[in-house]
């Protein structure tokens, strides 16, 4: 189950089938019973399917609450990593030799390191883990090459490089941090835990089997759930982070212009 929110299609599948199954095995039981015989049981029943919807309801509000805001801070972190390398690429140009090329060198394969990480997800731990390394290894590389230039003199040029570098570095940390920052698995255990029991007793609310009211339900849950899960999985499922900034700052680097 915890797999499952991470692929927000396996999930929708999932969710539906588990909570149409609910309301199904709801309505068996109440025909077994026939408990909605009772008028002033049935209105007790209603009472709670009406109230558990309403807590579904805000658990799911508190949870895209929690998720929209950190879609939008990922998606402006792209922009904030690519503008800060590109400001190091264009300082690094400033610096004397032989720290110049070598630093446009290394600079270079880190662009093409942090661009390859769009396309690393918490699902591929290894993947994560050399990308990470390799983003760390190239960092230190590029910083003492400034170190290298400060031994033989303090500029303003190369303050304003080594800031530019910090930026750069400390929006990489960011993105990472935010991409492994989630939705607890405990909230959405509980949030299906809450919607199986409220399916359920839809189902066992209804005096006559009706397909559409054992299914709209928990279509509508499903949908909704996935929806948030996407919005929190920004390396699967359809909604994904825009890589538009640090696309055109490789293919910048690629074709000659920083």
């Amino acid at each position: 189950m915890i797999l499952l929110f991470r692929e927000p299609w396996f999930l929708f599948i999932a969710v539906l089938a588990l909570l149409s199954g609910s309301a199904a095995v709801g309505y068996r039981l109440s025909s077994a019973t026939r408990v909605n015989d009772v008028s002033h049981l049935h209105e007790q029943i209603s009472s709670l399917r009406d109230g558990l919807f309403v807590l579904l309801g805000l658990l799911l509000g508190f949870t895209i609450a929690m998720v929209l805001p950190r879609f939008d801070h990922r998606q402006d972190l792209v922009i904030q990593e690519a503008s800060a390398i590109r400001t190091t690429l264009m300082r690094a140009e400033t610096l004397p030799e032989p720290e110049r090329s070598k630093t446009l060198e290394l600079l270079r394969e880190y662009i093409a390191v942090r661009n390859n990480f769009a396309n690393v997800g918490l699902g591929t731990p290894l993947l994560l883990a050399r990308n990470t390394e390799q983003t760390r290894t190239l960092q230190d590389q590029i910083w003492q090459q400034a170190v290298a230039v400060s031994q033989q003199s303090q500029t303003s040029v190369l303050s304003a490089f080594m800031i530019s570098l910090n930026d750069a570095i400390d929006a990489s940390d960011q993105r990472l941090a935010f991409l492994e920052r989630r939705v607890p698995n405990e909230v959405w255990i509980i949030i299906i835990i809450v919607a199986s029991f409220q399916t359920f007793v839809t189902g066992f609310t209804l005096k006559q089997r009706f397909w559409l009211s054992l299914v709209i339900t928990p279509l509508v849950i499903a949908l909704v759930v996935s929806l948030i899960v996407d919005l929190d999985s920004p390396r699967t499922g359809f909604i994904r982070i825009e890589q538009n900034s640090m696309e055109r700052l490789s293919n910048g680097v690629d074709s000659g212009h920083n």
